[in-house]
């Protein structure tokens, strides 16, 4: 008999792991939320390490040391307690890197544990990146190095606590320019790819939500635009293309197609910047005029129709379209929904084909 117990712990901590990646790093989190939760945690790791150090070097350091290292600490955690009341992740950014920044130069200026203070040196040039990226984070490096370099070379006794030989120093600045040059290549092609990434994730929602042949919403981008429409005053217009399947039948689908587009065009030229066009299927296009009575609907309704009546479409040199519209009308406000305001025009739009087409009607 096969034991099976191994492969579904294996399968359970799969599933923790997994829900434990979904729920600091899935999609419904943004990046400003990713970012708090990265400053909690170097806040956090920063806050206790320094605070081990500070604690276990109480007999080995001096006394000056041990309060610089231990007030950094307590500054970590009046940073952790400002960010948790106020949510300003900008400050609280700037504050964790520079105490940080100050604890590792005033270790180098003491020596810290047996001299080896300025080897913390070599934990900065990722975490600026990381926190300030490219070139705001160089520029912080690029302080730091100057105030290193000044603390090292200064032909002065009196400006280092520690004694270092020159090799040693000079060893600590090559190894550190070389990490400042990878770590910013790193994070030059990383902020190269997430800007890629993003412009690809753009690109993608954009399609999805956009009809393909017309450039306006399809019903996707109908769904995700509904928060934008309910409970808003305005007024809804369905429109659809009247003896559309003629033209289909008699030019072919190009045809279709192509007239579909000037008709999406002519949609565009005659709603504002505010409004929503969509195109809800075959023929048929949804309008969503915002912040718009009942009159003014109708008046915009009527120079639509009007424009689509007087368009004349040249498909091919030897074949010219003309089409006109069907179109409903309805109220849309916190009385009537969303879903029932569509209803309505949808309504309105058969009366106007029963009536002889190339009209407006209300229901």
């Amino acid at each position: 008999m096969i034991n099976k117990f191994p492969m579904s712990v294996a399968k359970e901590k799969r599933d923790t792991i997994g829900y434990v990646i979904e729920k600091l790093f899935g999609s419904g989190k943004s990046e400003i939320s990713l970012r708090v939760y990265f400053v909690y945690a170097f806040s956090f790791a920063s806050f206790f390490f320094i605070y081990i150090i500070g604690i276990s070097g109480v007999s080995s350091f001096t006394y000056e040391t041990n309060i610089f290292i231990l007030g950094g600490t307590l500054f970590l955690f009046i940073n952790l307690a400002y960010l948790k009341i106020t949510g300003d992740i900008y400050y609280a950014e700037y504050i964790v890197l520079y105490v940080i920044f100050g604890c590792v130069l005033y270790l180098v200026y003491t020596g810290g544990y047996h001299n080896t203070g300025p080897l913390w040196v070599f934990a900065l040039p990722p975490l600026t990146l990381f926190i300030h990226g490219l070139r705001r984070g160089l520029a912080d490096i690029a302080v730091f190095l100057f105030v290193l370099l000044f603390l090292f070379f200064y032909p002065s006794e009196y400006l280092l606590e520690a004694d270092y030989t020159t090799a040693f120093k000079i060893q600590i600045m090559l190894s550190l320019f070389a990490l400042v040059f990878l770590s910013a290549l790193y994070e030059y092609f990383r902020e190269k790819s997430m800007k890629k990434m993003k412009k690809v994730q753009h690109d993608l929602e954009f399609f999805l939500k956009r009809d393909p042949l017309t450039g306006l919403y399809n019903r996707r981008g109908y769904h995700a635009s509904m928060d934008q429409i309910s409970g808003r005053h305005g007024v809804m217009l369905m429109c659809d293309i009247d003896h559309f399947k003629k033209i289909n039948d008699t030019y072919g689908h190009d045809a279709g197609d192509f007239v579909i587009q000037e008709i999406a065009q002519c949609i565009r030229e005659n709603i504002r910047k505010d409004d929503l066009a969509i195109r809800w299927g075959g023929e048929e296009f949804l309008i969503f005029l915002a912040d718009t009575n009942i009159q003014n609907g109708y008046l915009v309704a009527e120079k639509l129709r009007e424009s689509v009546e007087r368009l004349t479409m040249h498909y091919r040199k030897d074949i010219t379209i003309k089409v006109t519209l069907s179109m409903g009308i309805s109220l849309i406000n916190s009385q009537i929904p969303l879903e029932k305001a569509i209803r309505n025009a949808d309504h309105a739009m058969y009366i106007s084909k029963s009536s002889g087409r190339n009209q407006i009607s209300r229901s």
